[in-house]
C-alpha cells in the first residue's frame, strides 16, 4: 500500500526533503483541475527552490506553467462538468491519456507527481506502475466522501500518499 503523510502540517514541505533525494531529472505532474494547477504551481517551486536541476513536464494549466512546468496537455482541454460535456470532451481525454502514457514511456521520469483528479489520474498511476515510475499522489482524492472502493486500487498503484486534510491520514493507513 501507499504510504502516507501530510495532514495539516503543510505537504509541500515536507516533500520536499523526499523528492530532493532523487537527484536531478524529469518529474511528470498532472493536475487536471485549477485547484489542482494552483497547488500543483505551489509545489513545483517549493521543489525548485529546493532542487533547481529538477525539471518538469505534465497535464496542468496557467499556474503550472508559469512556475515551470513544460505542459504537455493544457487542463482546460479536460475539464468537464455534465455527462454531455463528458461525451462531447472524450476523444480530448482519451488523446491525453495517450500523450502522458507516451511521456511517461520515453522520458522515463524520476516521480509521476498526480493531484487529485482521480478518474484520470488513477488510470495514470497504473501506467506508471507499469513503467516502474514511483508515485506520489500529492492531495488525496475525496474517496471518504465517495466511491470507497477505490482505496485498493490507490493501494496497488501510488507509491506515497500526500493529504491535507488531518483525518486523511488515518484514513490512508
Amino acid at each position: 500500500g501507499a504510504k502516507v503523510s501530510g495532514g495539516n502540517t503543510g505537504a509541500a514541505g515536507s516533500m520536499c526533503i523526499a523528492i530532493n533525494r532523487i537527484g536531478p531529472g524529469i518529474i511528470v505532474i498532472v493536475a487536471g483541475e485549477a485547484s489542482g494547477d494552483q497547488h500543483g504551481a505551489k509545489l513545483v517551486r517549493a521543489l525548485l527552490h529546493a532542487d533547481p536541476s529538477l525539471s518538469f513536464q505534465g497535464v496542468g494549466g496557467p499556474a503550472m506553467r508559469e512556475a515551470g512546468v513544460e505542459i504537455e496537455v493544457d487542463a482546460a482541454e479536460l475539464a468537464v462538468v455534465g455527462i454531455t460535456e463528458v461525451i462531447s470532451r472524450l476523444p480530448a481525454v482519451l488523446a491525453a491519456l495517450r500523450t502522458v502514457k507516451n511521456l511517461l514511456q520515453r522520458r522515463k521520469p524520476a516521480l509521476l507527481i498526480l493531484i487529485d483528479f482521480p478518474e484520470f489520474n488513477l488510470k495514470i498511476a497504473s501506467a506508471g506502475r507499469r513503467f516502474g515510475i514511483p508515485v506520489l499522489y500529492y492531495i488525496s482524492p475525496q474517496i471518504w466522501a465517495w466511491r470507497l472502493g477505490r482505496v485498493k486500487r490507490i493501494g496497488r498503484f501510488v507509491d506515497h500518499m500526500a493529504v491535507i486534510l488531518p483525518f486523511e491520514e488515518a484514513f490512508y493507513r
